[in-house]
């Protein structure tokens, strides 16, 4: 909800006379999706990924940063994309497929950037208790950016 809100506030600019107001129902969806959705499926995640790859050498860190690239992120990337369009009306089948077709792309290259850090600092720094809360803190910053890339309108997706 927090970073839906960070999101709007940054999508609104500087401007006080024209910014448009907060979209609650926006930010409901996205406290929603994260609390019913991301939170049980990344303990689910990280506790696969742990059992499958339970060494913390840089391999296995490695794989495990590789798979999350590969499975995780596409994935619940995909779902933030629906669940926003189900918030703005907008959803059915085929617009949310050409939403993912349009925009996975340049969000996977972008989580290129981040994610395979986050995950290095975390199977390789943090002990394995506190994962959860460095990888939430991360997840706050990244959804920011899902946000807004989320609730573009359809003329900036152009």
């Amino acid at each position: 909800m927090a970073s839906d809100y960070c999101a709007q506030l940054i999508e609104r600019g500087g401007d006080d006379e024209d910014k448009a107001p907060l979209v609650w129902s926006r930010m409901l969806t996205n406290f929603l999706v994260g609390l019913l959705v991301f939170g049980p499926a990344a303990n689910a995640w990280y506790s696969m990924v742990f059992k499958m790859l339970p060494s913390t050498s840089l391999f296995s860190t490695l794989q495990k940063a590789a798979l999350g690239q590969i499975i995780f992120g596409p994935a619940f990337t995909s779902v933030f994309f629906g669940a926003g369009m189900i918030q703005a009306g907008s959803f059915s089948i085929g617009a949310w497929i050409k939403k993912v077709k349009n925009d996975l792309p340049a969000v996977w290259a972008s989580g290129l950037g981040f994610w395979p850090f986050v995950d290095f600092i975390s199977y390789k720094v943090i002990p394995v208790q506190w994962i959860p809360l460095f990888v939430n803190f991360c997840s706050f910053v990244w959804t920011i950016y899902l946000s807004m890339v989320s609730n573009r309108s359809r003329g900036e997706e152009a």
